[in-house]
């Protein structure tokens, strides 16, 4: 079994395939955008027009294609949630920087919390646990 990307508000799966399936918006196009399931991997897929309205430093709103619900971070404005459910563990929380070119993505697995991207660091003060 692979592991499973899921909407946190609907429980759909995210990446039927390999991909995980994300609807993205800015404040000049929509559109889906396939990300890559491996942390730490930025490299993502989209159609042109959507690709074109990208730029650094803008904040995206990723949103679930099933529900479509925001999948915006209850821990940080400034990050996207999903549900990484792997085969035969508790499900994991994954975070990721909703702002284009910030390479940042944080998976919290009960109390631990790894990070991925050469963003990371600055969002040192973030606290996952509601504490």
């Amino acid at each position: 079994m692979k592991n499973t990307f899921v909407c946190p508000h609907c429980q759909g799966v995210l990446n039927p395939n390999v991909k995980i399936l994300l609807v993205a918006d800015t404040s000049r196009a929509r559109g889906l955008v396939l990300l890559s399931p491996q942390p730490g991997n930025y490299k993502y897929l989209c159609d042109s027009s959507l690709e074109g309205a990208l730029q650094p430093g803008e904040t995206i709103t990723f949103s679930c294609p099933l529900c479509q619900a925001d999948l915006v971070s209850a821990s940080d404005p400034q990050l996207a949630q999903l549900e990484l459910h792997v085969p035969s563990h508790e499900p994991r929380r994954v975070e990721f920087s909703r702002v284009f070119g910030t390479h940042a993505t944080f998976i919290i697995n009960g109390g631990e919390v790894d990070t991925y991207g050469k963003d990371a660091d600055d969002f040192d003060a973030l606290n996952f646990f509601g504490s």
